[in-house]
Order: structure tokens, then sequence, then C-alpha cells
């Protein structure tokens, strides 16, 4: 990620002055070249004595290590934007709930079309949302007393971002699951939110599915399937029987799609995401869909909580 956020600070006409080494990385001289960086901190604590030579900073270091990078630079209260997850414990994004300096890279927030369906789902009364994530069950959970796979907290924690971006905290109840001797092979839930809308969760792990949100409103349904394109139907279309098809055929009718679409060739939603967090450098006005701790640590315990359910 470390190349794709500077592909965006360069297009955003951002200097880039230095950047943290990781100890023996052998990549570092040339990421320095390619972007015109001209100062290396050989660590964090180089970095913290020397903090009058930047202005703020993206930490997109593996996981294990963002949470310690982001204790200690969110001391000096300079614009932060940490890459998901930020931690999987609750207790550490705790410690960091307080600081508004820090800003987390939910990038998929900043998709054309998920901006699209929030401004249309203000003016729908939504009914029921069905979300199905098809997680890879690598890694998984029973190595760290977990039953979810360890991908659903670094990887599909931005789906559950999203459900909290578009429809807030929902009270997840009534799991159903099955399992094999050693491992959770899928579970089903159903959730509520303080508007009362319905949501079924399904997770499928290691089946041949897209990630996808179903959002039935006003007699429409909205599709996100995968989350980059959105598709919109409204009515349906009725085919008669035909001879390679001998059935009468119902077909929702497709009024638009929407095509979350790359700015610059760069990673989709990233450009925008950043010009965002920019923005917040010089105003410390926060864009709405800049996520912040608050928003990270509800989405962990949007997780948090059906792990708890499926323990039951």
């Amino acid at each position: 990620m470390a190349n794709e956020h500077a592909k965006c600070l360069k297009s955003l006409g951002v200097n880039i002055s230095s950047v943290i080494s990781s100890e023996g990385s052998k990549t570092i001289d040339k990421f320095m070249s390619l972007y015109d960086i001209e100062k290396k901190f050989l660590n964090l604590e180089d970095a913290l004595s020397d903090e009058d030579s930047w202005d703020a900073a993206i930490i997109c270091c593996s996981e294990e290590f963002i949470f310690s990078y982001l204790e200690k630079l969110a001391k000096t209260t300079k614009p932060l934007l940490a890459e998901k997850p930020i931690s999987s414990d609750l207790t550490e994004l705790e410690k960091l709930i307080s600081y508004e300096n820090i800003k987390v890279g939910f990038n998929r927030r900043f998709y054309t079309n998920i901006s699209y369906l929030k401004s249309e789902l203000e003016k729908k009364k939504v009914d029921l949302v069905k979300v199905c994530i098809p997680e890879s069950s690598i890694e998984a959970g029973l190595a760290t007393k977990r039953s979810l796979p360890r991908q659903v907290y670094s990887n599909s924690i931005h789906l559950f971002d999203l459900l909290f971006y578009l429809f807030g905290d929902i009270s997840w109840h009534a799991t159903t699951q099955s399992r094999t001797v050693t491992s959770l092979r899928s579970c089903s839930l159903l959730g509520l939110n303080e508007e009362k809308i319905n949501f079924s969760l399904d997770l499928p792990f290691d089946y041949p599915d897209n990630f996808s949100i179903t959002i039935y409103a006003d007699e429409s349904m909205y599709v996100l399937k995968p989350l980059e394109i959105l598709k919109v139907y409204k009515g349906m279309d009725i085919q008669e029987p035909l001879d390679q098809v001998p059935h009468r055929i119902y077909k929702p009718r497709l009024r638009s799609t929407v095509i979350a679409e790359p700015n610059q060739n760069l990673k989709t939603g990233l450009l925008e995401q950043d010009k965002s967090f920019i923005e917040f450098c010089k105003s410390e006005q926060s864009n709405l869909s800049l996520a912040s701790v608050v928003d990270a640590e509800a989405a962990l315990n949007s997780i948090i909580k059906i792990e708890n359910l499926i323990k039951q």
C-alpha cells in the first residue's frame, strides 16, 4: 500500500519529505528514488525525535505494527492516516479513540458507487438488507482462539465499515451455523438497527461467491456485487417460454448501473480518500466519509459481537 499512497500523494502535488524504513529493507532506496524522498528514518524513534521536519504521516506498515506506531505518533497531535485494520483488539482501539487527529483508511467509502448509493438511501425507506461475506478461512481463527477466520478481522472489516457508514450500528442476533469437527464452515445471522431495518448476514467460508450487499428500499433493489459495481432494479420483466428454456422467467428490471472507476489509474477510492486527508491536514475539518477511530471501533465491535454469538 505504500506505493499506492505515494502515487496518490504525488498526483495531488504533495511532497513526501521522509519515510521510515523497516529493518533490513532491500527496497527502501528504490522507493525513495522513485518518489523523490530525501530523508530516511531508521525507526519510529528517529522520526519522533525530528518531528519538526514533517507535518503529517500515513501509516501503511504490517498490521502487527500499526497500533504501536499510532500510539506513539498520536501524541504529536499531527494528522495521521492509518491503513485498516488498525487493530483487532478493542482495548487497543479504546486507547486511541480520544485522538481526533487519527483517520482510518477505509477507502471503499470513497467509491463513486458507494457515494451514489448513500445519497439514494437518504431519500428512501429501507426495509431489508442482505449481506454475503464468502471469506477465506486460511489462517483460521482457531490459532488465535477465535471462531471466525482471521481474514474476517483484517479484510472483511471493510464491509462491516460500509454497513456502519450506510446504516449505523447493527444489533446482531439469532445465529445458525454449520461446523466440522475442527472448523466453522458457515453461519447466518439476523440483525436490526435503530431505524428498525432488518438485516440478514451469511458467511459461507471458502465458497465461490462475491462479497455483496443487497438493499430493498421503496420497491427498488440495490445490489452491490461485487462491491465495486452497483446495480439498481425496479419492476419485473417477463420472458415467455422459449424452445431453449420452456419456462416463463421473471427477471428484475435493471434501471441503472454505477461502477466505481479508478481515478487516473490509481487504486479505486484511494485518491479521493488521500485528497480528503490532505484537506483535513490543512483545515482540521473532516469529510464525513473519512473514517475515524470511532468508526474503526464500530466495525470491529460488530465482528466481535458476531464472534460472541457464534460461541454461545
